[in-house]
């Protein structure tokens, strides 16, 4: 679904860590002298790795998010906050490899159900036994 290997994708995932480091601190120092009244601390926690996965899946239109939110057992809120928020950090991709992946063509209608889904792997499938990938 994200258009490259576990490996790859692991790799992607380390490589960004560094870049969210710097931009959670830089967003700790922002809030640090602002009045705590009426402060929202956002929505719910997601951990970095399903961050990536949710970035790069909306970013190349795999499923929708309601649907990815569905298959990670989150809330469609949390997850689209945090993906849109880790999308740009996908800029520092430097591998070549990452890049040529999430440069990839968008569906133009992803999978919006998991029957939907279910259907687009079993036709993914079929084309990769046929040799017409």
């Amino acid at each position: 679904m994200t258009g490259m290997s576990r490996e790859l994708f692991d790799r992607l995932v380390e490589d960004l860590e560094p870049c969210r480091r710097v931009l959670a601190e830089a967003e700790r120092e922002k809030r640090k002298g602002l009045n705590r009244r009426g402060y929202n601390p956002g929505f719910g926690f997601l951990d970095h790795r399903h961050r990536v996965l949710a970035a790069v899946l909306s970013r190349r239109n795999t499923v929708t998010l309601t649907l990815t939110a569905r298959l990670l057992g989150r809330d469609r809120n949390t997850l689209s906050y945090h993906a849109h928020r880790t999308m740009p950090l996908l800029a520092f991709a430097a591998a070549p490899d990452i890049t040529a992946a999430l440069t990839q063509p968008r569906r133009t209608h992803p999978p919006r159900t998991i029957d939907a889904l279910q259907n687009a792997i079993t036709d993914y499938e079929i084309k990769i036994k046929s040799g017409n990938s």
